[in-house]
Parts: C-alpha cells; sequence; structure tokens
C-alpha cells in the first residue's frame, strides 16, 4: 500500500515542486536545499528532511506543492523511526483536505504500529467512508478485527475481495481468519489461491505451510516452507516456518539455524527473539534463552508471552523475577494477562481457567492450553505430578502451531525419561 502511494506522490511531485520553487523569493538561494526533497543520488536522510522542511517553511500556504512535501518528509520522518514527526505532517494535511485518503491510510498505519488501534481503526473507517471501494481500508480495518471480532474481519475481507478479486493479502488474511475460527478447509482453500495467483511468490507457501503445520501434517508443512525460502531469501517468515517445524520434529538444532538466519535478515524484530529464545529454553541453554528473551523484551516491552517466558527462563536459571515492574506495561484487558496475575500469585488457578473462557469454542481451547502449559511450567519446581498432569492437558489439546505444544512435548519427554520416573509413557 504504501510503496505504490509514494511511488504516485514522487512522480508527481517533480513537477509541482519545480513550479513552487520557481515562486519563491529569493529561490536561488533556496534552491541547492529545498531541491533535496526529491532529488536523485545518494542523499542522507536528514538531507531530504532538510530539503522538504525548505519547500514547507517557504510557502505561504498549504498548496499542492506543499502537500506532497510533507508526504515525502513524513516517509523520511518513518524511515529514521520518528513516527510522532511523521504524524504531525499527516494531521497537517488532513486538516487542510479532510478527504485525503492517502494521509489518513499512511496515518492509520502509524497508529497500528504505536498500538493505537482506537486511533486507527477510526482513520480506517474514515477512509471507508469517503471511499467504499478503498481496498486498502477494509483491509487496514480487517487486521484491526482479527485481534477481537474475527466475523468482522471476514466480512472486511469479503468486501476486498469484491473489489478485487485477486488481492493475495486477502486471501492470506482471510485465511487466518478462517484458521483461528477453526475452518481450516477454507483457511486451506484461501492459501491455495493465493498460490495460484502468485505462484512465483513466497506469501502463499507461508500461508499453506502454516495450515499444514496446524492440522499435524509436518511434511507437507516443511515442503511448502522450503518452496518459500526458494522463492525469498531475505525475508524472515519461510525460516521462521520452518523453525516451527523443526521445533514441532524435536530438532531443535536446525530450528535453532533458521531462527539464525531469521534474526540477520531482520535483527530489530521481537518476535523472532522471542522464538529463538523458548528454542533455547527447550533446549536447556539458559544463558542463551535469556539473551534472546531480553532483547525481544527490549525491543517490545509490552508483549506479554515475552515476559512469560522471559520469567520461567529467570527463574529456571535462579536470576530472579523481573515480572512484577514489567507487568505494568502490560494490556490488563487482554489475554495473557490472566497468566500474568496467576504467575504473581494474584489469582488462583481456577480463576486463571474461568479467564480463559470465551465465545468462541477454538479461543477457549487454545486458552485453557496455554493456561495449563504455563502453570504447568511454574509446577515444576515445586510440584511434580502436577506439573505433569497440567503439561500433559497442554500436549493434548494445544494446537501443534504453538510453541506450548512443543514446549510442553518436551517437558514430558525429560521428566518421563528422567531415572526413577513412574510417569505413564507419553503418548
Amino acid at each position: 500500500m504504501e510503496s505504490r502511494a509514494q511511488v504516485c506522490a514522487a512522480a508527481s511531485f517533480g513537477v509541482v515542486a519545480l513550479i513552487v520553487l520557481l515562486d519563491i523569493s529569493g529561490a536561488r538561494a533556496e534552491m541547492p536545499l529545498a531541491a533535496k526533497c526529491n532529488a536523485v543520488g545518494n542523499l542522507s536522510v536528514d538531507d531530504r528532511i532538510a530539503g522538504c522542511t525548505a519547500i514547507i517553511q517557504a510557502a505561504t500556504g498549504m498548496q499542492q506543492g506543499v502537500v506532497m512535501a510533507r508526504f515525502r518528509r513524513a516517509m523520511f520522518y518513518r524511515q529514521k523511526g520518528e513516527v510522532d514527526l511523521a504524524i504531525a505532517d499527516y494531521d497537517q494535511i488532513i486538516e487542510r483536505d479532510p478527504g485525503n485518503v492517502n494521509a489518513r491510510l499512511y496515518r492509520a498505519s502509524i497508529h497500528v504500529q504505536r498500538r493505537d488501534n482506537e486511533a486507527a481503526l477510526a482513520d480506517y473507517d474514515k477512509v471507508i467512508e469517503l471511499d467504499p471501494r478503498n481496498t486498502y481500508g477494509y483491509l487496514g480495518r480487517a487486521r484491526l478485527y482479527l485481534k477481537d471480532d474475527v466475523d468482522r474481519a471476514i466480512a472486511d475481507y469479503d468486501r476486498a475481495l469484491l473489489i478485487h478479486p485477486d488481492n493475495v493479502h486477502a486471501r492470506i488474511g482471510r485465511s487466518f481468519a478462517y484458521e483461528t475460527k477453526g475452518e481450516s478447509n477454507r483457511a486451506l482453500a484461501d492459501c491455495a489461491r493465493a498460490i495460484e495467483i502468485g505462484p512465483d511468490h513466497w506469501i502463499g507457501q507461508v500461508c499453506r505451510g502454516d495450515i499444514y503445520l496446524a492440522r499435524g501434517q509436518i511434511d507437507l508443512a516443511l515442503a511448502d516452507f522450503d518452496r518459500a525460502v526458494e522463492r525469498s531469501s531475505k525475508d524472515p517468515r519461510p525460516y521462521i516456518g520452518r523453525a516451527r517445524v523443526f521445533q514441532v520434529r524435536g530438532d531443535l538444532g536446525k530450528a535453532l539455524s533458521n531462527l539464525d538466519l531469521a534474526i540477520e535478515i531482520n535483527p530489530n524484530n521481537p518476535a523472532i527473539h522471542r522464538l529463538r529464545g523458548v528454542v533455547h529454553f527447550q533446549s536447556g541453554h539458559l544463558t542463551e534463552a535469556l539473551a534472546d528473551l531480553r532483547r525481544s523484551n527490549e525491543l517490545d516491552r509490552k508483549d506479554a508471552y515475552t515476559q512469560l517466558w522471559f520469567d520461567l527462563a529467570q527463574r529456571k536459571s535462579g536470576s530472579g523475577s523481573e515480572l512484577s515492574e514489567a507487568a505494568k506495561l502490560i494490556d490488563p484487558s487482554r489475554w495473557p494477562a490472566p497468566i500474568v496475575r496467576f504467575f504473581l500469585g494474584e489469582i488462583s488457578f481456577e480463576a486463571l481457567l474461568k479467564s480463559a473462557q470465551d465465545n468462541s469454542t477454538q479461543k477457549t481451547r487454545e486458552q485453557v492450553c496455554e493456561a495449563n502449559f504455563y502453570a504447568g511450567e511454574l509446577a515444576l519446581e515445586q510440584e511434580a505430578d502436577q506439573a505433569v498432569r497440567l503439561l500433559r492437558a497442554a500436549a493434548d489439546e494445544c494446537p501443534k502451531r504453538f510453541v506450548e505444544w512443543a514446549a510442553a512435548k518436551a517437558e514430558l519427554h525429560k521428566l518421563e525419561t528422567k531415572p526413577g520416573s513412574d510417569s505413564r509413557p507419553m503418548q
């Protein structure tokens, strides 16, 4: 979405910027700086921002050239990670032109990045109101609905596909929504269609590989992830998919090798560091697990799953717990916040199970599986029998695509092969 709009902005800006520059008093002195906003060549982001700023400050109103300069400057601010300044530029554009759809789409994407979903939803709603056939508005809103209202997400993906039947991203998103509802056949059909639409692209293969993994069809999943790696060596997701397959298989060395490659591609992705930390934890490499989980925590301090795994690794290594302080940043209204409260001793296991209940049978099963797993991990040091019972329940109920399933199986294997263990063999 963004790259297409940015290309259009760049193409149109070349003409209007020149007109604006020629109208500016004393333009001869300003032109070298202002020209940097859209110049071709090896210029720093700061130079480009300065060039756009020169155009904006020299103008007396919000001419079209100034609007384009604000679009460009916002793009450069985002490249620097200065999203507040980018939002300020989009705010100025929208204040002058409330019907500017592109500015609202860009601003919504930043709100999503900042986890301000309410503000993002307001922008996507306005985009759809202004342009009922705007595919990007429906796709953006659907991604937000996926968190809490899968049926509304599916409805928006349906609308996007009515407008653009061959939209791969709508197919992929709807596939995830169907899988969340437990409708794996529909999910698989959308992945297959995505592969038909873009046979040379990796995203459809990853989509289908995820479904096969969830179904426990491990060989088929690995084959799809392997094909995706062949098609893209510059995206971490195919490597993450392969790592998850190897984790399920218990081949943790290969899982770690693939995660190493994924982190080389995207070193600042907190989810990849968390997954590698989980695999190190599963391998018994607590020093490495702590390092990865701490890095994941530094990159995203609001992720409750990272906090749970980090706390488990700290407890097991005897390095103390930081969860009480970290919990202050976690949204208490969203799962798995109740598990955090259980870890802190604020609620009982019975209350935790009650919190795991949801209107969706599928979601209830998944949340109960997680409650059993994390409670089982916590019980390992004090109540071995209770830990085995809980971990076995997690292994029985968790979907195979969940890292908790593989981790539960691994813990049970350690417990049931431990000398003197009288637990029944793992099925």
